[in-house]
């Protein structure tokens, strides 16, 4: 069977992310069971449900955004988290688990991959993928900038800078894969703003880390902006794509930042989180908080915020006319 690039990435993205998930669960996240968490205490937690959302984008880029992939993907998804939290709340850990857990995880990824892409049959899902890409594009920084409360971990730098860059490969996939025109030399634009801002997010010292991650998030969307829709060909279809483009600029930051205190304080699911998973809950002086979640449901918002604005400023392309017919050399003309 030969495999395309597309279901090649897909693979390799949901191997990567599925293994992380599995030495995660058994190994760094039973050192941060003890007493009461504060702020980022469970760092870990945050990866592993990123590395969740990574697997759900990699079957849904297998599949190419079509039904099957859009029921599959969050199906993997919720019952994976499910998974977790049983796991986590039974205490099972140790080498010879993470092992297990990490194999097991991957089979499961890597077959709802393969199935999905053996079954994606039509057209590409442009919505899907285009929303799709802005959850990875959104989600990137923050599993790049992730912290703990002391940020002395070995394992933490590694872990953030790796399921970042499957994020990103996966939002340059996602983009690809519904791009009008294969525009490879934006990808690659894109990809190197990708690696540079990983590399800033881990450098730099934690207080200084927000300003690349905003950057990094904005540049990343703005990719999947302009691969998405109908990439201008001169200074006005430049213009018709400026209110797209500078609308993340603030708009990143401001859904960041919201979903950040909606799901810290309005809708707490992170302290519900850690309630079911029987971890210790969080002290009141500090914020219960899943990076995963708040990329998740930004990336979502401004997904769909970046249809509205494609279709309400940036026209369809225009198919190319036919060239006239030619006169057979025996027809007579009138």
């Amino acid at each position: 069977m030969r495999v395309g690039w597309r279901t090649a990435v897909a693979i390799g993205c949901a191997l990567g992310a599925a293994v992380l998930w599995g030495v995660d669960l058994a190994r760094w996240q039973p050192v941060l069971e003890f007493g009461i968490g504060q702020n980022n205490t469970y760092w870990a937690r945050d990866l592993r449900f990123s590395a969740i959302v990574a697997i759900v984008l990699a079957v849904l880029l297998a599949g190419r955004g079509t039904r099957l992939s859009r029921w599959a993907g969050p199906a993997v998804g919720i019952g994976w988290i499910g998974a977790d939290l049983a796991i986590d709340r039974a205490g099972i850990e140790g080498g010879g688990v993470a092992v297990a857990l990490a194999a097991a995880g991957a089979a499961v990824a890597v077959a709802a991959a393969v199935l999905v892409s053996r079954r994606a049959e039509g057209e590409p899902g442009r919505r899907t993928l285009t929303v799709s890409a802005a959850i990875a594009a959104a989600l990137t920084p923050l599993v790049a900038g992730i912290e703990s409360p002391t940020d002395t971990e070995a394992a933490l730098t590694p872990a953030a800078v790796s399921l970042g860059a499957v994020l990103a490969t996966l939002t340059v996939a996602l983009a690809l894969t519904t791009a009008p025109r294969r525009a490879y030399a934006v990808a690659v634009v894109v990809g190197f703003v990708a690696v540079v801002g990983l590399v800033l997010c881990r450098v730099l010292d934690p207080g200084n880390r927000l300003a690349p991650m905003m950057l990094l998030g904005t540049a990343l969307l703005a990719g999947v902006a302009l691969l998405t829709g109908d990439l201008p060909r001169g200074a006005l279809e430049v213009l018709r794509h400026l209110p797209k483009l500078l609308v993340l600029l603030v708009l990143y930051p401001a859904v960041v930042l919201f979903m950040v205190l909606a799901t810290a304080y309005l809708v707490p699911v992170p302290a519900w989180l850690t309630a079911l998973s029987g971890n210790a809950p969080v002290n009141a002086a500090d914020s219960d908080t899943l990076y995963a979640l708040v990329g998740v449901a930004t990336g979502y918002v401004i997904g769909w915020l970046l249809l509205a604005i494609d279709r309400a400023f940036v026209p369809p392309p225009v198919p190319a006319e036919e060239p006239p017919s030619r006169v057979s050399a025996g027809h007579a003309l009138d």
